[in-house]
Formats: structure tokens, C-alpha cells, sequence
């Protein structure tokens, strides 16, 4: 019996880092495509432009211009997504302490449980 739930401590615990870790990825790539949107909008701050629209300086700035909104829509609609799995990661997450801390209290009450019935036996 006490081997098994070592075994469970032991999954929850390797479930648990594995839900962080892939949390973090979510959070580094948020912050990427967040940096990459800064640099889009630097370039091009609109959100709708002709497609023949010209600018000084710029060749072709029309078509440039839409393919960065186009750009900056798919990584609006990325983030979007991200932000999902992250919602459903920090559950998951929150499901697997609650069950590591449930595991931890059963293993203390096992050991308590040891202890008492180790010292009443000193006594008898």
C-alpha cells in the first residue's frame, strides 16, 4: 500500500513539473510574439490599408503594409490560442497540487498513524 502511494506522489509530482515547464514554453512565446507585434506596429501602424496606398520612401508599401497586418492579425489569433492552452494548463496544474498536497497528508497521517503505534508498543 505504501509503495503504491509513493508511486502516486512520485507521478504527481513528475505531472506537476511537466505542467510547468510546458507553462513556461507558453509564457516565453507569448512574450515573443507580444515583441514581435512591438516590431510590426513600429513598421506599420495601422490596421487596414490599400493595397496601391503609397508612402515616401517606400516602394510598394501598400502590399508591404498588408502583409503585415495580415502578419499581425495571425499573431493576435496565436495569442489568443496561447492563452487558452495556458487557461487550461493552470487547471490542470491546480487539479495536481491538489491532489500532491491530498497525497502528502495521507502519507503524514500513514507515518503518524507508525509512529504512535511504535511508541505504544516501547510502552507496553
Amino acid at each position: 500500500m505504501a509503495h503504491s502511494s509513493e508511486r502516486n506522489l512520485a507521478k504527481t509530482r513528475f505531472q506537476i513539473e511537466d505542467l510547468q515547464k510546458r507553462i513556461s514554453v507558453l509564457v516565453a512565446t507569448r512574450e515573443d510574439l507580444e515583441r514581435q507585434i512591438r516590431k510590426l506596429n513600429d513598421s506599420v501602424p495601422e490596421d487596414e490599408v490599400d493595397a496601391n496606398a503609397q508612402k515616401e520612401g517606400y516602394v510598394a508599401y501598400g502590399s508591404y503594409a498588408k502583409s503585415v497586418i495580415a502578419r499581425k492579425e495571425n499573431l493576435r489569433r496565436t495569442l489568443g490560442d496561447i492563452g487558452a492552452q495556458s487557461g487550461q494548463l493552470a487547471d490542470e496544474l491546480k487539479v495536481a497540487l491538489d491532489a500532491l498536497d491530498s497525497f502528502e497528508r495521507i502519507k503524514a497521517r500513514r507515518l503518524a498513524a507508525k509512529a504512535e503505534r511504535a511508541m505504544a508498543r516501547k510502552s507496553a
